[in-house]
């Protein structure tokens, strides 16, 4: 009897501290997602403080999710080697340094790099949640933490802007974005302590990593080369060299992956999950869904401060229905998508696109007086897609990852999303800013034009959603 009830304790105790790591995790994600929120809304006092050309501003608003995308793989192999929590503390720490020097930089250059820095830990710190998600719990449970961890996403990006506009409305023009660039350090200290305090000790030898770093600089070349046309002004012909180049790269890679994987190493691309069908259409719905949905993002605030002349807390406040309804929906997300399945997502994706299109006909018809109404339904109604599409995709997809390697198909997965915003940001905000650069007035064709290409993306990202509904009937 006596027997019976020391387990029954042990199991709650257990489930109690498997509780407060999800709790961290999620803490991490609002401290890391937090960042990215701010950050548009802070980049067109940075543009005017420090002079940021265009390329600059593509490069700041990039360079993050570079590094995130590509730190996500090798901090996932070294966190199954050294332990996950060491991995964490080590990213989260790297992840506050550079926020603190990105605060004291002098030319956007010194932000870039700083946000480089960031990346980096902020993709070491997202592996380790990916896979402590994944180790502690699956099944329903899994599904409600990826749940929480997007609707910590959600939370972030209402408070983000909100905090944000605050303190560049009460701050001097060349010192409020700097404390945006600090604003997540005090959540990433206290994440930190949460971590020291919750976080079960590793237990893990100190041999075997596999890293596959030849694949990760193959695949780091073949976005750079992708990249650096885009944000830089380069003649047709050198672009077409870069884009070959590219093409080059991206087959290396393809090949190297196969060689390695034959050898016994562990690849960044797996070929078991690349042979999995439902694997490769749930990818793609995230790749193309995640760039586009980070592009509007940034256009709209572009848009709404240098445009439309709004304060930067306008703005926010403007936008912020959007992350709210995100964080709401991805509450209860996965319990639609228990019960209607992959038409959940398809219908989540048509919705957005539908708003999108509202975004260019709102701006480009609507008198000025009755805009802002519209834009805040938009929205809203954008936030609600996303917390359908976002969590959801994530845990239908990891459904088709082989056995022992659903840590290596979540980062794989988030990998793809990175590289995905990488371009995207990159993309639609040059290709806004360039349309003004030759039509100053412009502002509601630059918008347009704009988004028509994340229209685009959203509607090869319904292709791969519709693809994986027909394959799960069948």
């Amino acid at each position: 009897m006596s027997h019976t009830v020391t387990a029954a304790a042990e199991s709650t105790k257990l489930d109690s501290a498997v509780r407060w790591e999800i709790i961290v995790c999620v803490a991490a994600g609002f401290t890391t997602l937090l960042d990215s929120a701010v950050l548009g809304i802070g980049v067109p006092s940075i543009r005017a403080s420090l002079g940021a050309s265009t390329s600059e501003v593509q490069w700041i608003l990039a360079s993050y999710s570079l590094t995130f995308g590509l730190a996500l793989v090798p901090a996932g192999r070294l966190g199954d080697v050294v332990g996950r929590r060491r991995l964490f503390l080590a990213g989260l720490s790297i992840f506050a340094v550079m926020g603190i020097l990105g605060a004291c930089a002098s030319d956007p250059s010194m932000i870039v790099l700083a946000r480089l820095g960031q990346g980096i830990g902020a993709g070491t710190i997202s592996s380790q949640v990916l896979g402590i998600i994944t180790d502690r719990v699956s099944g329903k449970a899994r599904a409600k933490a990826l749940g929480a961890y997007s609707t910590a996403g959600g939370l972030a990006g209402v408070s983000g802007p909100i905090l944000g506009g605050v303190l560049l409305k009460y701050s001097d023009a060349d010192f409020g974005w700097r404390l945006l660039l600090v604003l997540n350090v005090p959540f990433a200290v206290i994440t930190l302590i949460l971590a020291f305090r919750f976080l079960r000790r590793d237990r893990t030898t100190r041999s075997g990593a596999s890293i596959d770093p030849v694949g990760l600089c193959l695949l780091a070349t073949t976005t750079g080369l992708l990249l650096w046309p885009i944000v830089t002004r380069t003649s047709v012909t050198v672009a077409a060299a870069f884009l070959i180049g590219a093409f080059g790269a991206a087959v290396a890679f393809w090949f190297w992956e196969r060689r390695y994987a034959e050898r016994g190493g562990t690849p960044v691309l797996l070929p078991s999950l690349i042979a999995s069908r439902g694997f490769r259409l749930g990818t793609t719905v995230a790749l193309f869904w995640f760039g586009s949905i980070l592009a509007v993002n940034a256009v709209l605030s572009l848009y709404l401060i240098e445009g439309l002349g709004f304060a930067p807390l306008s703005a926010a406040l403007i936008m912020t229905g959007s992350s709210l309804a995100m964080a709401l929906t991805s509450a209860f997300g996965w319990r639609l998508v228990a019960r209607f399945g992959r038409s959940a997502v398809v219908f989540a994706i048509v919705g957005e696109i539908l708003v999108i299109l509202g975004y260019i006909a709102a701006v480009n018809l609507i008198p000025r007086e009755h805009l802002i109404p519209v834009l805040v339904v938009l929205a809203v109604l954008s936030g609600v897609a996303s917390g359908l599409v976002d969590a959801p995709n994530r845990v239908l997809t990891l459904e088709y990852a082989p056995p022992g390697a659903n840590g290596v198909a979540a980062g794989f997965l988030q990998l793809s999303q990175r590289l995905s915003a990488t371009i995207s940001l990159a993309a639609v905000s040059g290709l806004y800013l360039g349309v003004l650069g030759s039509s100053p007035d412009g502002y509601g064709r630059a918008f347009g034009i704009a988004l028509a290409v994340c229209v685009v993306m959203l509607t090869l990202s319904l292709a791969g959603a519709v693809a994986d509904r027909r394959r799960r009937r069948t």
